[in-house]
């Protein structure tokens, strides 16, 4: 799977596990509304002990939770993955151009340098002979 099938298959995993959890939280917020509109026989006394029960999730949702979480760190990892590897590329093709450049001029230097001490000098034949 390439990087960009994977982002897609986790985008379309998130998505469909932010619609399951907006659906719990409006089956939350039904089940609340109708337990305002009949209050319990005992009182605000119940009301008061609900509000420091802990939440009753259950396993399927923790799991859910944690999938969503997973994915979510899945995402920014792969992103923080790109934005290294491209900073990095960017910083290795810049520090290769400029060694390149340097390279070049080194070597042109040194033909030149050669050229110049390699020149024949023109000397007029020597007329003794031996």
């Amino acid at each position: 799977m390439n990087p960009d099938q994977l982002k897609a298959y986790k985008r379309d995993k998130s998505k469909k596990f932010n619609a399951h959890l907006r659906q719990l939280r409006l089956k939350d917020k039904e089940k609340k509304r109708i337990s305002d509109q009949h209050p319990d026989n005992q009182g605000t006394a119940q009301g008061n002990q609900d509000d420091n029960q802990p939440d009753n999730l259950t396993l399927q949702d923790l799991m859910d939770i944690f999938s969503t979480l997973d994915t979510k760190l899945d995402l920014i990892q792969t992103k923080l993955e790109t934005i290294i590897e491209t900073k990095l590329y960017e910083t290795l093709d810049n520090k290769l151009d400029l060694i390149q450049t340097k390279l070049e001029t080194i070597i042109e230097n040194k033909l030149e340098n050669k050229l110049e001490t390699n020149q024949p000098i023109n000397r007029q034949p020597s007329i003794f002979f031996t």
